[in-house]
This record gives structure tokens, C-alpha cells and sequence, in this order.
């Protein structure tokens, strides 16, 4: 089980005191869990995953989050250690690496905005927004829904006065041991919604130093890359770079190369301008005449 993680807020706040929400996707069958929480400490959101997702579906093998302080922090990394979960987190400014969760958002904020109102709160729609969205189809995985994933059936919604879908299971057993192979087997395919080819410098792969494009918020001015940065470690998808007594992993898409000049040693540069260098410059004479006049002779009369 791969599991993404993320927080959504500031939202309006609740009767509750409901401020902000921890969001959770299993990376295979799509199934969301969204667990209101009243602010955004480490102590808060490692309880809501514990008591959202791990005390009802178990342990994930890998949880992804991206680099915000509540997932890097120590108490959070700690209790992935002790449950026995491999943490991955994103690089900075690199939010496709979660992309999972993050479009996943999208739907759930749009499915909220269209059933508030001025006298109904989102905490209060929370609950019929999930069920619509655990129950809706998925054109990523050949229109099966995240219920039909995880529960191997579909959900009956309010509205459905007959069930047509319903069959009669003769072995429960042989019926589990199948839904077993098939949901193995089944790997959604996550949907492009770009068609851009991304450039990717060839001098990346073996360049000593790389610009890093900034892709927050700039002011006027500011150029759009900081740097140069010492490569440390390199992969096909991410760098691992030096920065400001820092060490940061970047995504390959935010890197230009750098071309640094060889830096010569000063004490060796001077030794070698001054081995031994005798210039022959002839100065013009310079006379004095016997009415003080200084008379500056060519230096082609100065042996005449």
C-alpha cells in the first residue's frame, strides 16, 4: 500500500473549530479519507493518520508527503520508523511528485463549492461530498470507482430503489481469493494532462554546478535563477545540491548548468608571471640644454 498525505486550509472555520484538513489517497485504489483538524501541528496530524488511515486500513508500506514542517518533523518521522513505514517526501517547488493527491484536491474543493451555501458549513457537506467522490468513476481505471477498489462492490447511493447489480456469491471463499489476483494485478494508469515535453539541458548530466530557477513569488528585478550550486549527487529526476550550509533535493526540471571557470592558485599564477621575465624597453633620451630646456631625443638618434 502506497499512501499520499497532504493538508488543505486555511478553510472557513467551523462550530467545530475545524480550520484545516488532512487529506489521504491510496495510490492504488484511489480510496480518500479527509480527517478535519483544528490546526496544523506535528502532534495533530501524525494522530490523524494514525486514527484516519493506519488504525482502519493497517500500516502502508510508503507514505509520500511533500517537505512542509509537520512531515519533516521529528515526532512524524519517528512514528514512521516505529510503525515501519518508508517516509518519501517531494522536492521543493515540485508538487507533480504527490501529483495524486494534489488533482485529487481539485475535485474535492470543486464538489464543496457546489453544495455551500451561506447557511451550510463545509464541515457539515464534508461527509456527502466523500461519498460522491469514493462512489464517482474513474476514467484512469477503465470507469471502476474507488469503492468498487477497495470494497469489490459498488456503493448503493441514496436514489437507487433497486439493486440490478446484485448476484449471489456461492463460495465466498474461492470469490475473495480472486478479487485478490484481479485488484493484484490492476494498476491504474495515472492520466497526462499536459502534452509538453519538458527540456532537459544535456550538459546536466555531467556539469559541476547548476542555477536554480526560483519558482516562488518574485518581486520586481529579481532574476529567475539563484546559484551557482555544487552538485553533489545526481540521478535521472532529482539533484542533490549544496546551497547556503544547506543540502536540498531538486527536481531536474529547475536546473539549468553552469559553466564555472577553473580557478587558478594565486601564489602559482604570480610565480609563473614573474619566472625570469626581462623586457628590453628603450626609454627616450632626455637632454638638458644650456638654457635648461629638457630635450627628449628620439630613440633612433639616441647612439648618434
Amino acid at each position: 500500500m502506497h499512501l499520499h498525505v497532504d493538508l488543505i486550509g486555511p478553510l472557513p472555520v467551523t462550530e467545530q473549530g475545524y480550520r484545516y484538513c488532512v487529506t489521504m489517497i491510496d495510490r492504488r485504489t484511489r480510496w480518500p479519507e479527509i480527517y478535519p483538524v483544528t490546526d496544523m501541528t506535528a502532534e495533530t496530524v501524525a494522530r490523524a493518520v494514525y486514527e484516519g488511515w493506519i488504525c482502519r486500513f493497517g500500516c502502508p508500506v510508503k507514505i509520500t508527503t511533500d517537505q512542509g514542517r509537520q512531515f519533516e518533523s521529528e515526532l512524524f518521522t519517528d512514528l514512521m520508523k516505529i510503525l515501519g513505514i518508508c517516509k518519501t517526501r517531494t522536492s521543493p517547488y515540485h508538487p507533480q511528485a504527490n501529483g495524486k493527491i494534489e488533482r485529487w484536491h481539485r475535485s474535492l474543493k470543486t464538489a464543496l463549492m457546489a453544495r455551500l451555501n451561506d447557511n451550510v458549513s463545509w464541515f457539515t457537506e464534508l461527509p456527502t461530498v466523500m461519498l460522491g467522490l469514493r462512489a464517482a468513476c474513474q476514467a484512469d481505471s477503465d470507469f471502476i470507482s474507488a469503492a468498487e477498489f477497495t470494497l469489490g462492490h459498488c456503493l448503493r447511493l441514496p436514489g437507487e430503489f433497486y439493486n440490478d447489480n446484485y448476484t449471489k456469491i456461492d463460495n465466498p471463499q474461492a470469490y475473495i481469493i480472486r478479487l485478490r489476483d484481479i485488484v493484484s494485478k490492476i494498476k491504474p494508469k495515472s492520466r497526462d494532462f499536459s502534452n509538453k515535453n519538458m527540456f532537459v539541458h544535456a550538459d546536466l548530466s555531467s556539469c559541476s554546478h547548476v542555477f536554480l530557477r526560483i519558482d516562488a513569488v518574485r518581486k520586481p528585478l529579481v532574476p529567475p535563477y539563484c546559484g551557482p550550486y555544487k552538485v553533489l549527487e545526481r540521478n535521472k529526476k532529482n539533484f542533490k545540491i549544496a546551497m547556503d550550509n544547506r543540502i536540498s533535493y531538486v527536481s531536474i526540471d529547475r536546473l539549468k548548468p553552469a559553466y564555472i571557470l577553473e580557478e587558478f592558485d594565486n601564489d602559482e599564477k604570480n610565480k609563473n608571471l614573474n619566472q625570469h621575465q626581462h623586457f628590453n624597453v628603450n626609454l627616450p633620451l632626455i637632454k638638458t640644454t644650456r638654457s635648461g630646456r629638457s630635450v627628449r631625443q628620439p630613440v633612433r638618434f639616441a647612439n648618434v
